[in-house]
C-alpha cells in the first residue's frame, strides 16, 4: 500500500505546536495557575505534551508501516531515532546553558556533575526531555508493528495492561513515599523534565497500534476513536469526583489517548475546512514539527527580552502573553515559510515524479 502525506496529520501537529506555544508564553509571563487563562475557559494546557508522544505513535503506524516495506522498517526507525536523540540532548544543552547565562553563572558548565546530573536526575532538564518516549517508541516500533499485524487485539491488551500496572505503580510509590530512588522517578513519576518515561512510552504505542489498525479495519477504528471521545468526556467528568486512586489511574490510562481523539477531530475539521488563512500556515508548521519545536523557545526567549526592556510591567499580563504567542506563531510561520522555500528549491525533480500517492487521511480524502 502507498500512501501521500497526510494534510490531517500536519495541521494536527500545527495545532499541537499553537498549544505549546501559548503555555510556554503563559509561563514566561508569569501568570498565576489559578488565572482563567489556564482554566476550562481557553486552551487546554497540557495536552500538547501528552498528545504529542500518542501522534508520534500513530504516524509510525499510519504513514511510515504502509510507506515503506517490513525488510527496510528497523533500519529507517532506528536512524530517526537517533536524530530525535541528537535534537534532544544538543536542544537541552543549549537551553540550559543559556538559562545559567542568563542568571550570570556559568560555572557549573565547568563541572563534571553538573553534566552527570542530567543522567543522575540532579541537574534540570528542559521540555526537550519529552523527546526520549519518541525515541523509544521509534526503537520499539518494528516489533509493535509486526506484533499488530499478527495479534492486534492481544497486543493492545498487554499495552493496556501495563499502562494500567505502570499508572498503578507510580500512584503507590508517591502514597508510600518511595519517590526518591533512580528508577522510580526516571520510568513512573518524573522522566526528564517532568514527563515519566514508562507511561508516555506506552502512550505513544497505543498511537502506534491505532495507526496500525486503522489499515486492518478502518469502520471499526471509526467507532474506536468515538469511544475514546466519549471516554474522554468522562475523564474531565471524573475531575469533578473526590479524589481516588481509581480515578487517577483512569484518568492517566484513557486521557492521553482521549486527547488524542479530540484533537484529531478538530485537526480533522480544520482541514476539511478549507478556511486557508488558518489551515495553511497550521499545517506548514506542522510540517516542520521537529525544527519549530526546537526554535520557538528561541523565539520566545527573544520576545520576551524583548518585552523586558520596553518596561513591560506597564503591561497587563495578559498583553503581554498575547504578544509573546502571536508573536512565536508568527516567526515561527515565517520561518516555515523559508524552509519550504528552500525545500522546493532544491527538490530533486526525480524525488517529484517519485513521490508516492495513493490513499490518504480520513479526514482530507
Amino acid at each position: 500500500m502507498t500512501i501521500r502525506r497526510s494534510k490531517t496529520l500536519d495541521v494536527f501537529r500545527g495545532l499541537l505546536f499553537v498549544l505549546m506555544a501559548s503555555t510556554h508564553a503563559m509561563s514566561l509571563t508569569g501568570i498565576d495557575r489559578s488565572h482563567w487563562l489556564f482554566g476550562d475557559l481557553w486552551l487546554p494546557n497540557g495536552w500538547a505534551t501528552v498528545v504529542y508522544v500518542v501522534l508520534s505513535g500513530y504516524g509510525i503506524g499510519w504513514i511510515f508501516s504502509a510507506r515503506h516495506p517490513p525488510a527496510r522498517h528497523q533500519a529507517l526507525l532506528h536512524r530517526r531515532s537517533a536524530v530525535i536523540l541528537a535534537v534532544m540532548l544538543l536542544s537541552n544543552s543549549f537551553f540550559a546553558i543559556a538559562k545559567l547565562a542568563q542568571a550570570g553563572d556559568l560555572s557549573p558548565v565547568l563541572t563534571w556533575a553538573w553534566w552527570i546530573g542530567f543522567i543522575t536526575l540532579t541537574t534540570p532538564w528542559s521540555i526537550s526531555g519529552v523527546l526520549l518516549p519518541t525515541v523509544l517508541v521509534l526503537l520499539c516500533a518494528p516489533l509493535l508493528i509486526r506484533c499488530c499485524g499478527h495479534w492486534p487485539w492481544q497486543t493492545l491488551a498487554a499495552l493496556l495492561l501495563a499502562q494500567i500496572a505502570a499508572n498503578l505503580a507510580g500512584q503507590f510509590a508517591v502514597a508510600s513515599g518511595a519517590t526518591g530512588g533512580w528508577a522510580v522517578r526516571f520510568f513512573l513519576l518524573e522522566g526528564l523534565g517532568g514527563f515519566p518515561v514508562l507511561p508516555f512510552l506506552l502512550n505513544g504505542c497505543i498511537g502506534c497500534w491505532l495507526g496500525i489498525y486503522r489499515h486492518q479495519n478502518e469502520p471499526l477504528w471509526l467507532y474506536g476513536i468515538a469511544l475514546l471521545l466519549l471516554l474522554q468526556l468522562a475523564v474531565y467528568g471524573s475531575t469533578f469526583a473526590p479524589p481516588a486512586v481509581y480515578w487517577s489511574v483512569f484518568r492517566n490510562t484513557v486521557g492521553p489517548a482521549g486527547k488524542f481523539a479530540w484533537l484529531f477531530l478538530c485537526a480533522g475539521l480544520l482541514a476539511r475546512s478549507g478556511y486557508r488563512p488558518l489551515v495553511v500556515p497550521m499545517a506548514l508548521i506542522g510540517k516542520f514539527a521537529l525544527t519549530t519545536f526546537v526554535m520557538h523557545r528561541i523565539f520566545l526567549q527573544l520576545l520576551e527580552t524583548t518585552l523586558n526592556g520596553q518596561q513591560p510591567e506597564t503591561l497587563p499580563a495578559e498583553l503581554r502573553y498575547a504578544m509573546l504567542w502571536i508573536g512565536t506563531l508568527s516567526l515561527t510561520w515565517v520561518l516555515c515559510g523559508f524552509l519550504q522555500r528552500h525545500y522546493n528549491r532544491v527538490a530533486s525533480p526525480r524525488l517529484a515524479q517519485n513521490k508516492v500517492s495513493g490513499k490518504d487521511d480520513y479526514f482530507t480524502q
